[in-house]
């Protein structure tokens, strides 16, 4: 059977949010959801979908787009904070195209478990492989060398201001400097300097080295 990565997110602390900062993000949780949906160029298989008040899910088949839009996520909840809990393995029901409800299987169960361990590592991205395979040893030493690769990226992103966000989304989709500049209204100078202190040439570089990896066993 294919092998499938499962999205779990889950808004960081917003319980302890007022009523009404609780309402402001889910209604941003659910505008930035429904416009990286209706990019009909991504690898989705199955939809962002929001599950509960605070938590989504979706399929993929890219783990390099599954990070790219994880960013997006994140910059536009800045300053409150997003967990991504990712499972890749099977799932035995039929894929669900219109939204991410009424799916099973080893991927599912494994990003569930793995969300647990984000609750109580304080990381922001977490990677299980949920079904067997005759390259067992390979897969989980891929998988291990994937997940110390995202904690320490997580370790550079909760120390991020929301502009280097902002910055990092707009410049892995192509957007020139200039345009950049003008969408977050500060100098052309500010947006050379937070590519060169977050290194985000080199963040783009691991997001696509990541999802080639992890692409050779689905």
């Amino acid at each position: 059977m294919d092998q499938y990565i499962v999205l779990i997110g889950d808004l960081v602390g917003s319980k302890d949010l007022n009523k009404r900062k609780r309402e402001n993000c889910q209604s941003i949780l659910k505008g930035i959801i429904e416009r990286i949906n209706n990019d009909k160029s991504s690898s989705i298989r199955s939809p962002l979908t929001i599950t509960l008040g605070d938590e989504f899910q979706a399929v993929y088949d890219d783990l390099s787009t599954v990070l790219e839009h994880s960013w997006s996520v994140l910059a536009a909840l800045h300053p409150v904070g997003v967990r991504f809990s990712i499972g890749i393995g099977q799932i035995y029901t039929p894929i669900n195209s219109e939204q991410a409800l009424g799916m099973d299987g080893p991927a599912f169960h494994v990003a569930r478990e793995g969300m647990d361990q984000l609750k109580s590592s304080g990381r922001i991205y977490n990677v299980e492989i949920g079904s067997p395979s005759d390259r067992a040893g390979e897969i989980v030493s891929l998988v291990d060398l994937v997940n110390h690769t995202l904690h320490f990226l997580s370790n550079e992103l909760k120390l991020w201001k929301k502009t280097r966000l902002q910055i990092l989304v707009m410049h892995q989709k192509g957007e020139p400097v200039k345009n950049i500049a003008e969408k977050l209204d500060i100098s052309e100078s500010a947006v050379y300097k937070n590519r060169g202190e977050g290194d985000l040439d080199l963040i783009l570089k691991l997001k696509e080295s990541i999802g080639e990896n992890i692409n050779r066993i689905l």
